[in-house]
């Protein structure tokens, strides 16, 4: 009776505990890791002549980490850099630069989001940004994406088809093996009812 009980326990952890945190992993790898990976793989490469740069509107707040108790809170100013590049079929398109991928897409189009504790730091960040990286005239590489003419990338990260691979197999193949040793252990447990 002791050895049926451990079986069913087994069976349950494999056919449902398992799987569900499995699943949760997979949901949370597609969007965490999949899908920026599938965005930086579209992302086509092109040179950035910058036309304009500077700090817009008032400065972003921003959540700059701490605890749930103790939560740190800071402002960074708004850069933004004006850029024109030339896309695949010739087309001359100006557009907002922002230093990767990852932060296309916000309302409030900075081209970094430095968020550090002191506001300060913040704004060093982003005045050496735009020395760098935002003074007219400079020509440099940067990725676009076909149908988004709103945002430039300088740079792309988190763009392998391994990554995509990666996030959706291990967590699909848990999954699999857990459903495959439930099975197995549900038989034994029918076996010594028998």
């Amino acid at each position: 009776m002791a050895g049926r009980n451990c079986y069913v326990l087994l069976c349950v952890l494999f056919v449902v505990m398992i799987p569900i945190c499995t699943i949760i992993a997979l949901v949370m790898c597609g969007i965490f890791v999949a899908a920026p990976a599938l965005q930086g793989i579209k992302m086509l490469p092109t040179e950035c002549t910058v036309v304009s740069s500077g700090i817009v509107g008032e400065e972003v707040s921003c959540r700059c980490g701490g605890t749930r108790s103790r939560p740190c809170f800071s402002d960074f100013p708004c850069l933004q850099i004006n850029v024109t590049y030339l896309t695949g079929s010739g087309e001359n398109i100006t557009s907002l630069l922002v230093d990767t991928q990852d932060i296309m897409g916000y309302a409030r189009q900075c081209a970094v989001r430095t968020c550090v504790a002191s506001e300060i730091s913040n704004s060093l960040s982003v005045s050496s940004y735009k020395r760098y990286w935002g003074q007219e005239g400079m020509t440099y590489p940067c990725y676009y994406e076909d149908g988004n003419e709103r945002e430039v990338s300088r740079t792309v990260v988190k763009a392998s088809k391994w990554l995509v691979f990666h996030g959706l197999f291990w967590p699909l193949l848990i999954l699999v093996l857990s459903y495959a040793l439930g099975y197995f252990f549900c038989l034994k447990c029918i076996r010594l009812e028998e």
